[in-house]
């Protein structure tokens, strides 16, 4: 049996979203970080797969965030992305439905886009929304082509049977991702925590010692943090290590790390070219300055120690605490 076309409206019936809306599906999109993931192998498979059932030229997972349609994976067309407002796909988002039509020259829904204005337009396409969390769609699976094509239900339920693969693949990189943050991360600051901070001194060591490169480390402490705490309350404190956290991540290179140590103290590793480097030395006088920005202010020392060959993770780490502890009674006496 063949499945009908979905039917035309003789002009696009598609209604703009409301904010509410927009804001529901970014915040969904975000969620599953898969922008961050363009061109992920099972999507891609399972692209090839829809392309395969339906007979279609082409095929792609697409996701929508607030003005474009990112194309994240596809078969047979290249992962380029396309303003929202010209694509097919914002159709099926809109309306949460599944869209099959053999012309879409023909159908008025798509009378807006330049897919149908083109010298070769595109006449077959079929949609699938892809629901998630909540039953918020965030994309489509979706399959086109520039000639006309007739799907039987046996080729739609398999449409639909991809489509679920690809939502529950979607959700769980998205599991295991949070999962994965939860193990390696600081839920306070988002700093990496002590564990995985030790693991990335003792590569840094390893990758020196294969390479000749420096290797800095770093232990950074709030000065007269419980005075903060009893003051102003636990919750100010908090904001102190948050505003404190994201200032040294922002500082820094992308390679570098950021370790929340326990307490107020935090723990940075640097791989550099030489031992002395302006970046990490301007990063570090830059945060024994009173931080601007955050009230009431307060300081912290700073103590950092270059690897040597007799370095293990506890000797360096060791080092720079000593040196921390060195700078915070300078500092005192300074006061």
């Amino acid at each position: 049996m063949t499945v009908p076309a979905s039917p035309g409206t003789g002009e696009s019936s598609f209604r703009e979203p409301d904010a509410a809306d927009v804001a529901r599906r970014l915040a969904a999109v975000e969620g599953l970080r898969v922008l961050e993931r363009i061109g992920d192998p099972v999507l891609t498979a399972l692209t090839r797969l829809a392309q395969s059932v339906t007979g279609a030229s082409g095929a792609a997972v697409h996701i929508f965030d607030e003005h474009y349609q990112r194309r994240v994976a596809a078969a047979g067309v290249p992962l380029v992305d396309f303003p929202a407002q010209d694509s097919f796909c914002r159709v099926a988002v809109q309306t949460g439905t599944r869209i099959i039509t053999a012309d879409a020259v023909a159908d008025g829904r798509f009378s807006y886009s330049s897919f149908v204005n083109d010298p070769v337009p595109v006449r077959f396409y079929a949609a699938v929304p892809l629901r998630v969390g909540g039953g918020v769609a965030v994309g489509t699976l979706c399959a086109f082509d520039t000639e006309s094509l007739e799907l039987t239900d046996e080729q739609v339920a398999r449409l639909e049977d991809i489509a679920e693969l690809v939502r529950t693949h979607l959700e769980l990189v998205r599991l295991a991702t949070d999962l994965g943050r939860a193990a390696t991360l600081d839920p306070l600051t988002g700093a990496v925590n002590r564990v995985i901070f030790d693991d990335r001194v003792a590569q840094a060591l390893a990758r020196r010692r294969r390479r000749g490169t420096a290797t800095v480390v770093a232990v950074i402490d709030i000065d007269a943090f419980k005075q903060i705490n009893d003051a102003y309350g636990h919750q100010h404190g908090d904001a102190a290590l948050q505003w404190l956290a994201e200032r040294m991540q922002n500082g820094l290179r992308g390679e570098d790390t950021v370790g929340r140590l326990g307490g107020d103290e935090f723990g940075v590793v640097a791989e550099i070219d030489e031992p002395r480097d302006t970046a990490l030395e301007a990063l570090f006088a830059h945060l024994k300055e009173a931080p601007e920005g955050f009230d009431p202010a307060f300081t912290v020392s700073v103590g950092t120690a270059v690897a040597t060959d007799e370095d293990d993770v506890h000797s360096i780490l060791h080092r720079a605490d000593a040196a921390m502890y060195l700078a915070k009674r300078e500092h005192k006496q300074d006061l």
